[in-house]
């Protein structure tokens, strides 16, 4: 893994050996390969970054639009507490409104009236039958009952609902009415076709070739689509207003800019609505592209790692640092610890070092065990490969700032951490002398030679794992299950100095006798039987993840020895 996640391909280095044509010809050949599908590996993960990129900026988008509408509504809101007294007044004018459209003809009604009446009249005075779709909004226009409602604490709002039945009053006015208002329910559904991008590509069948492509291409304008099933209703808002403006301008002016003052916050939360949503599809679709990158890469990856031949007989001496008493990891559906922390890592060094000689140093989950099992390994005979700490000692970086006196973000953790190192062993915190042993006693084994793995931590961004200030140790970041991007639950800082795959698909599987497992680490074999999990429905858990699984992950990965032809 580099500092970003990537695991890029590694060419075949030829030797100076001795060897024939055909043999040297064949290596060439698997370098050649290697070489194209590395080019096209970090082609495609340029890409990515750069979707990640505009997902980000999409994001901020949203966030603005989103308060661009909040705004408008509140705007809106507030207007409509305006009270206008002169409701005489309002009843003239749309007496005057509607005659000049000619709707009285059409049998329309308007009504001005309280929330609460039980009764209603129209601006002519006569009786109304009792409202059947009384809504909660200040105004509205029911179709086919032809009817405009205004309440009384917002009366102007009635020439505005007067405009949609002049539209209403057209040929096909009902079910143009209908249609408009409901289409923006739909705009969301173009993203069904940005679903398509996530699946791969059958390239041996022309037919689903061509339904690919053209969903492609509706996915790629997905977010027209969805602003384009706004404009009716956008357009029959604005005519609706612009009837309403343009009556009112001839005959009272005051009130006209009032309904101007009004309409205009009223149209924009529409408008920022139809930005808002067709946003949401368009992040939905670089989403999709993410996704779709991620997915490739990852086959990529496991398609060229399966072209490889491994030394399976190799045997490296690791000693695993972890907690070996309780059960913590979970494997099947009903949330209950399943396997023991320890034992749960071991697998995922078994699966790619299978003859590994693993050495168990339990611990309490607290500063003085691991500093007791380092001791062992610096006072054993025994001369160990690796070893592999997935526990963590984490504080909030700005509690370590605040503790050492000395500003300290993520990104200048490296930097300062001499400074940082100094400050924390000269400070209060309850177990400053313990870890500073801890890091002292790493640092020497790995003067030694020892590599050394250590889990980044799991609380995110804001967190550092103290153990990680120690030098010339591997400090492992989690990727996301594709191996490709950062993992939102990892620590994420300048001290992390690789990046491997943390989380893992769990998958119930029967081995070569029939018996049924689970399989946690994907490489294809029941790490944990049925029988010694705690669900009676024996279904898997979704995955198991952490920075604890990437530490071995990523200690796999620099010991296996690639077979060269």
């Amino acid at each position: 893994m580099d500092s970003v996640g990537l695991n890029t391909y590694s060419a075949f280095n030829i030797s100076g050996k001795d060897m024939r044509y055909e043999k040297l010809q064949k290596r060439m050949q698997r370098k050649d390969y290697a070489r194209k599908e590395n080019d096209i590996y970090l082609k495609k993960f340029e890409l990515l970054k750069k979707n990640i990129e505009d997902l980000k900026k999409q994001t901020v988008v949203a966030y603005s639009i989103a308060g661009a509408a909040v705004l408008c509504h509140v705007l809106f809101r507030g207007l409509n507490k305006i009270p206008y007294t002169d409701i005489d007044k309002i009843k003239k004018l749309a007496r005057e409104m509607i005659e000049k459209f000619n709707l009285q003809s059409t049998g329309f009604r308007a009504v001005i009236a309280d929330k609460k009446s039980e009764s209603y009249v129209d601006v002519y005075g006569r009786p109304v039958d009792k409202l059947k779709n009384k809504m909660t909004r200040n105004a509205f226009y029911i179709l086919p009952d032809n009817i405009a409602v205004a309440w009384k604490k917002s009366p102007i709002e009635l020439f505005h609902e007067i405009g949609h039945a002049i539209s209403g009053s057209k040929k096909d006015g009902y079910k143009h009415h209908s249609f408009m208002h409901w289409l923006p329910y739909y705009s969301p559904l173009p993203i069904g076709f940005c679903l398509v991008n996530t699946t791969e590509k059958d390239k041996k069948t022309p037919e689903k070739q061509k339904i690919y492509n053209m969903a492609s291409v509706l996915k790629d304008n997905a977010y027209l689509m969805s602003m384009a099933m706004f404009l009716p209703l956008l357009t029959e808002e604005f005519n609706a207003s612009r009837h309403a403006i343009t009556f009112l301008k001839s005959s009272d002016k005051t009130l006209a800019l009032k309904s101007l003052l009004l309409y205009v916050p009223a149209f924009g939360t529409y408008l920022v609505n139809a930005f808002a949503v067709s946003n949401l599809v368009k992040m939905f679709n670089t989403k999709s592209d993410n996704l779709y990158l991620q997915k490739s890469l990852f086959k990529q990856s496991k398609d060229y790692q399966n072209t490889l031949k491994f030394d399976k007989n190799i045997s490296p001496k690791i000693a695993v640092i972890d907690e070996y008493k309780r059960r913590v990891v979970r494997v099947d559906w009903d949330k209950k610890p399943d396997m023991i922390h320890g034992e749960a890592v071991e697998t995922f060094i078994r699966a790619g070092l299978p003859n590994a000689d693993i050495t168990r140093f339990d611990t309490n989950l607290d500063e003085v065990s691991v500093k007791r099992a380092l001791d062992e390994i610096l006072n054993s005979e025994q001369q160990y490969d690796a070893i592999n700490l997935s526990k963590s000692s984490d504080i909030k970086i700005d509690d370590l700032s605040s503790l050492i006196g000395y500003k300290v973000t993520a990104k200048s953790l490296k930097q300062d951490k001499d400074i940082i190192k100094e400050r924390f062993f000269a400070s209060p915190y309850k177990e400053a002398q313990d870890i500073k042993a801890i890091i002292k006693k790493m640092e020497l084994l790995a003067s030694k030679g020892v590599k050394i793995y250590v889990s980044a931590g799991n609380k995110g961004k804001d967190y550092l794992n103290l153990y990680t200030l120690a030098n010339n140790v591997n400090v492992i970041g989690a990727t996301n299950k594709y191996g490709v991007t950062k993992a939102p639950f990892s620590c994420d800082n300048s001290l992390i100095t690789r990046w491997s795959k943390g989380v893992f698909n769990i998958n119930k599987i029967k081995d070569s006798t029939g018996n049924s497992g689970f399989d946690i680490n994907e490489d294809g074999r029941a790490d944990i039987s049925v029988n010694d999990t705690t669900a009676k429905l024996k279904i898997p858990e979704h995955y198991v993840f952490g920075t604890s699984f990437a530490a071995p992950n990523a200690l796999v990965r620099d010991f296996e020895k690639v077979l060269e032809d």
